[in-house]
């Protein structure tokens, strides 16, 4: 690899990636009750986007995934894909403690536009509660892109869905934040799961070590913003010992099929 080829040389400049697919797999809209957040709003996300030269990013909504406001979080994402629809990519969230709500909520969700699932465990109950039986039928009856949050130690909560829903695209959330070696081995097991790379440490080679155990097919990029800093982590990228094509992949191509984005 050039030490300058054309990554690094926009990562030195701070010019935009132009000349290739970009795509942010895992970003966030919205404010969050626990914390304050500078600007979460979809102008500022779109303006990141321009500036750093990504082409579209897909979203899911902090109150709903992390406050447990399921209607106003959704609600925010289904505007921003109704006021940027060839930029975002839009995740529903719903809560599988209440079903009736959850099965509305996801119906509002579709019809609205939205053809991504956000889980997170902050809403309470495991992967493997039978509370999720439901959403994960209706997720695997319309194709949607399942972003899990996780952290290692989650990985075995959500694991037999991905040999029970073979049709669905599962993307574990923050690879190599804990149990490296279990993204590693799901990642190269299942031919449906996808691992992002979100993650507010840096460690040296994280990249790269990832690509070297064979899953330069099955990274995709994300900011996790506006909890974390978009350009800094595409940084993580952009600097990464590895090929141009490999930079390719995990900024952007992998995307293209993880996200089943030519169906859109």
């Amino acid at each position: 690899m050039s030490e300058r080829d054309v990554f690094t040389a926009c990562g030195l400049t701070g010019a935009p990636l132009a000349h290739t697919f970009v795509m942010d797999s895992h970003c966030h809209l919205g404010p969050l009750g626990r914390m304050r957040i500078i600007d979460s709003s979809v102008e500022s996300l779109v303006r990141m986007m321009d500036r750093l030269g990504v082409d579209m990013a897909a979203a899911s909504a902090l109150p709903a995934c992390i406050d447990g406001a399921i209607v106003r979080g959704n609600d925010i994402v289904i505007d921003a894909v109704r006021r940027y629809p060839d930029r975002l990519f839009g995740y529903l969230v719903v809560n599988p403690l209440y079903p009736r709500e959850a099965e509305r909520e996801m119906a509002r969700c579709w019809r609205e536009g939205l053809r991504g699932l956000k889980v997170h465990n902050a809403l309470g109950p495991r992967y493997d509660n039978p509370a999720y039986a439901p959403i994960w039928e209706f997720a695997d009856a319309h194709r949607l892109t399942v972003l899990v949050h996780t952290w290692g130690k989650d990985i075995a909560e959500i694991e037999p869905c991905f040999e029970r829903y073979p049709d669905l695209t599962w993307i574990t959330a923050h690879g190599g934040a804990a149990d490296p070696d279990e993204y590693v081995r799901i990642g190269k097991r299942y031919a449906n799961v996808y691992v992002d790379t979100p993650y507010s440490r840096c460690p040296r080679g994280t990249i790269e070590w990832f690509v070297g155990q064979g899953l330069e097919d099955k990274l995709l990029w994300g900011t996790d913003a506006a909890f974390l800093n978009g350009p800094g982590q595409l940084g993580r990228i952009l600097f990464a010992r590895i090929s141009t094509t490999q930079k390719e992949k995990i900024l952007g191509r992998n995307a293209l099929k993880a996200f089943r984005l030519s169906e859109h």
